[in-house]
């Protein structure tokens, strides 16, 4: 478990999950940690796992983004 790793500062996950609900458990489990920071890398070939997180639209809006970061609260 991840909020058992004393020190986590940085996580990165380098590739989307093919099942939403992996990242969701991640991300929670997370929760509560302070100064900690979770970077995820897709690229246009990740459409389909982008779209099963953060929905169709906003997903084709990321791909075609010129911008490299996008944050979710």
């Amino acid at each position: 478990m991840l909020a058992g790793i004393r020190g986590i500062r940085n996580l990165i996950i380098y590739s989307l999950p093919e099942r939403k609900e992996f990242y969701y458990e991640i991300v929670n489990m997370l929760e509560g940690l302070e100064d900690l920071a979770c970077t995820v890398l897709f690229s246009q070939y990740d459409k389909l796992q982008l779209e099963r997180i953060v929905g169709t639209a906003p997903a084709k809006r990321m791909i075609k983004s010129e911008k490299g970061v996008f944050v979710f609260c």
